[in-house]
């Protein structure tokens, strides 16, 4: 246990001071970016650095995991620490289990995350620098949920609002009534149409008879669960949503009998590629040597690092181009995925040794 932890606190360390510096790095970019930007208010300006940290730890925590882990077995093994726990009984699985234990476990941590509005933070940063970006609405979007068809002429995300909305009503193949709302806003749970007009249209048309019967609504509920980002699936090529978001999508894409390769894509990207970082480290730790002189320790860091960063790059250009529709999820993600963990699982079976 005692070795756990001595492990554990050094890889945490080397772990936090590259999380650090890249995150330095990457708001530093963008703070030059966005240098003519700023607003005159201080509270907007450090609200602005809190969003991009919090968009850039998608790319700074993997790999922080990764290059922590590499700095930590090269720095074991040239001062001999390695070499004497394998000489003390333990196997390389033993050594590397607090390292795998801590990485998969923030791993697990940063998939919770895109569960929730942190995966909107680089939208919210951008909103500070752009004082029109709130505006930027999403326009003609026409869905169907159960058996209704929903148009929205206009849905600005950003303030859960929508212009100009219609529900057409059907039973079977009839037009049953006509809502028609030129406001809505999402209230957490529902659309919420003010001041809606409600067209019902008779089953039978007949002389002398009111066909069209008209009634206003000053609140109507509609569309349960809907959020305005889900409408992001339908109406992006690449959407940016969160994982309930991206459930929620896939529910209702399901139901309707539509093909919903977009969102399954979106889904293996944050729950299945960021266990790329404990595989990573598996099968680094199969290359580490006993004794330090049994390898050039400057080539064999050169190496590791370029390795992890082709790795760290695959993944992440094949789940764009997986969202984006141009490969098959399955063949870009989980088939990729699925060989990386047959080899790591190899590797930590020869760790045991």
């Amino acid at each position: 246990m005692r070795a756990f932890f001595f492990i554990g606190k050094n890889y945490c360390k080397y772990v936090l001071m590259i999380l650090i510096a890249l995150e330095f790095f990457f708001v530093g970019a963008d703070s030059m970016k966005y240098a003519d930007s700023f607003p005159d208010s201080a509270n907007l300006v450090i609200l602005f650095f809190v969003y991009d940290a919090m968009y850039a730890l998608n790319y700074t925590l993997p790999l922080s995991l990764v290059l922590g882990g590499i700095i930590f077995y090269i720095t074991f093994l040239k001062s001999a620490q390695f070499s004497a726990m394998l000489a003390l009984g333990y196997s390389k699985r033993l050594v590397i289990a607090p390292i795998l234990w801590i990485s998969l476990v923030l791993t697990i941590g940063y998939i919770g995350l895109n569960a929730t509005p942190f995966v909107y933070a680089q939208e919210k940063a951008e909103a500070i620098m752009d004082k029109n970006a709130l505006q930027n609405a999403q326009e003609n979007i026409f869905v169907k949920y159960n058996e209704n068809y929903i148009y929205f002429q206009k849905v600005y995300p950003l303030l859960n609002r929508a212009e100009s909305v219609k529900v057409f009503e059907l039973d079977g193949e009839r037009l049953v009534s006509l809502i028609d709302a030129k406001t809505a806003f999402f209230d957490g749970e529902y659309w919420i149409l003010d001041h809606a007009n409600k067209v019902e249209i008779g089953e039978e048309f007949k002389k002398n008879q009111e066909v069209l019967q008209i009634t206003q609504i000053e609140k109507l509920k509609i569309l349960k669960n809907f959020r305005p980002k889900v409408l992001d699936t339908f109406s992006k090529d690449k959407p940016t949503v969160s994982i309930v978001d991206a459930i929620v999508s896939a529910k209702i894409l399901i139901s309707q009998k539509l093909d919903f390769e977009k969102v399954r894509a979106i889904l293996y990207s944050f729950i299945v590629i960021p266990f790329f970082v404990p595989l990573t480290l598996i099968i680094i730790a199969d290359f580490i040597p006993p004794l330090a002189r049994y390898a050039n320790i400057p080539l064999m860091s050169f190496g590791f690092v370029i390795m992890a960063l082709i790795l760290w790059g695959i993944f992440f250009s094949v789940s764009k181009l997986s969202i984006g529709g141009i490969i098959y999820p399955e063949f870009g993600i989980l088939i990729p995925m699925g060989l990386m963990s047959m080899i790591a699982g190899y590797a930590l079976i020869r760790l045991n040794r």
